[in-house]
C-alpha cells in the first residue's frame, strides 16, 4: 500500500517538475502581455485624444450618455485594448501548459476574439459617422426651401433608420445568432416599409391631405403666438399653436380653438404679427 502510495507522489513530483518550465515560461508571457496592454492602452488613448475622438464621439446620442458615464471613447477603446491583449496573453500562456483541454478551449476564444473586438469597434465609429452624415444631411436639407419641420423628421428617421442598420452589421460581424438576427432584420425592415407606406396612404389618401401639407410640409409657419389673424371675417389672437389646431381669442375674449386645415382651405389674413 505504501509502494503505491510512494509511486503516486513520485509521479506526480515528476509531472510537476516536468511542468516547472512551462510555468515559468507562462508567467514571463503573462508579465510581458501585461506591460504590453498598459503601454498599447495608453498609445491608443494618447492617439483619441490628439485626433479630438472624444469630441467627436460625445456629437452622437450613445457617445453622449456613455461620456456622462465616465466613458468617452478613448476610455473605451483603452478598456477593449487591454482587455483583447490580457486576453491573448493568458490564452498563449496556458497553450505553453500543454494541457489538451484549455488548448481546446483557449482555440476558441481566440477565433471569436477579433469578432467580437471588430464589433465593437465597428459600433463605435459607426455610431460616429451616423451622426457625421445626419448633420451634413441637415445642413445640405436647411440650405434648400424645404421647411425645418420635414428637415427635422427627415434627417431623424434617417439616422435611427441606420442605427438599427449598424445594430444588425454589429450583430453579423460578432456573428451573434445569425440566423435569428436575418430573420428578425428582414422582419424589421419589412414592418419599417409597410409602417412608413401605410402612414402616407393614411395622411394622404383618407382626407388628411391638409393634416399632411402640416405635418410634413410645414405649412402656416408665419402662424405664430401673439399674431392677430381674420379668418372667415372673423378677428383673433393667436394664444397657442399645437400640430393640428389653432386656439385663438376673439375681440370679445371668447377662447376658439380651430383645426390648422381650416386656414389652408379658408384662407386667411394676418392683420398685426
Amino acid at each position: 500500500m505504501n509502494d503505491g502510495a510512494t509511486v503516486i507522489l513520485n509521479g506526480f513530483r515528476e509531472y510537476i517538475l516536468s511542468l516547472l518550465p512551462n510555468i515559468l515560461l507562462s508567467i514571463v508571457i503573462l508579465i510581458i502581455g501585461y506591460i504590453i496592454g498598459k503601454l498599447t492602452a495608453k498609445a491608443v488613448t494618447g492617439a483619441v485624444r490628439l485626433t479630438g475622438g472624444d469630441e467627436k464621439f460625445r456629437k452622437s446620442d450613445i457617445g453622449k450618455n456613455l461620456t456622462d458615464a465616465g466613458y468617452p471613447i478613448s476610455r473605451i477603446l483603452s478598456i477593449v485594448t487591454r482587455l483583447a491583449i490580457y486576453t491573448l496573453t493568458v490564452l498563449t500562456a496556458l497553450s505553453v501548459l500543454n494541457i489538451p483541454l484549455l488548448q481546446e478551449v483557449g482555440t476558441l476564444i481566440a477565433g471569436y476574439l477579433p469578432r467580437l473586438v471588430g464589433a465593437i469597434i465597428v459600433f463605435l465609429f459607426g455610431a460616429m459617422l451616423i451622426e457625421w452624415i445626419a448633420d451634413l444631411t441637415e445642413s445640405l436639407i436647411r440650405e434648400s426651401v424645404l421647411p425645418e419641420r420635414f428637415t427635422t423628421l427627415f434627417t431623424l428617421a434617417l439616422k435611427y433608420m441606420m442605427y438599427v442598420v449598424l445594430v444588425f452589421m454589429m450583430f453579423e460581424i460578432a456573428e451573434i445568432a445569425p440566423q435569428i438576427v436575418a430573420i428578425v432584420a428582414q422582419a424589421t425592415f419589412l414592418t419599417l416599409a409597410i409602417g412608413g407606406g401605410l402612414s402616407i396612404a393614411l395622411l394622404i389618401g383618407l382626407g388628411l391631405r391638409e393634416e399632411a401639407k402640416v405635418l410634413l410640409l410645414g405649412e402656416l409657419g408665419d402662424l405664430k403666438p401673439g399674431v392677430v389673424v381674420e379668418i372667415e371675417g372673423g378677428k383673433g389672437v393667436i394664444k397657442r399653436i399645437t400640430t393640428l389646431l389653432v386656439e385663438l381669442e376673439d375681440e370679445n375674449g371668447n377662447l376658439i380653438v380651430l383645426p390648422k386645415r381650416m386656414f389652408i382651405q379658408k384662407g386667411y389674413k394676418i392683420i398685426r404679427s
